[in-house]
């Protein structure tokens, strides 16, 4: 039965950089895989794969090499065209912002309105439409709104 170790436990057993065997386990020449938040690589697998490098570097090396690097260069450019596609869907939801707080602006007045029409509707119930002091009589009733729309906030 063949023994499992992490790539650090490796690196210390083989003397090598860490940074080769994970090389190795991404370009899938070793076997491993996952657990508790690290790599572990098949012992007998590792040492079979020294062996064959110890002849020197060979034809299937450098094609496993190159379709690693391949396939990196194809994510990488996935993950360019993720990062576009973020970013125009940034920018529809800023623009959807302006339009929506320009919206809210326009309710906003459209609110101020309306109270400066009920407050004359209402003033204009009690014949103060005729009084001096109307303007008066409609920044306390004003006031008097806002702040109870203030209260029951």
């Amino acid at each position: 039965m063949s023994e499992w170790i992490s790539v650090e436990e490796a690196a210390k057993k083989y003397n090598l950089k860490k940074e080769y065997i994970q090389l190795w386990v991404d370009m899938r020449v070793i076997m491993s895989y996952f657990k508790d938040y690290k790599t572990v690589v098949n012992d007998e697998s590792l040492r079979g794969f020294l062996k064959t490098r110890e002849k020197g570097i060979d034809p299937e090396y450098v094609k496993a090499l190159e379709q690693f690097c391949i396939s990196k260069s194809e994510t990488c450019l996935i993950y360019a065209f993720l990062l576009g596609a973020r970013d125009k869907e940034l920018e529809i939801y800023r623009e959807a912002k302006s339009q929506r707080d320009a919206l809210r602006g326009m309710w906003m007045e459209q609110n101020e309105r309306v109270r400066d029409l009920e407050i004359e509707l209402e003033l204009g119930q009690f014949n103060c439409y005729k009084c001096r002091l109307k303007k008066w009589c409609m920044r306390i009733k004003r006031i008097k709104l806002n702040w109870f729309t203030k209260v029951w906030k």
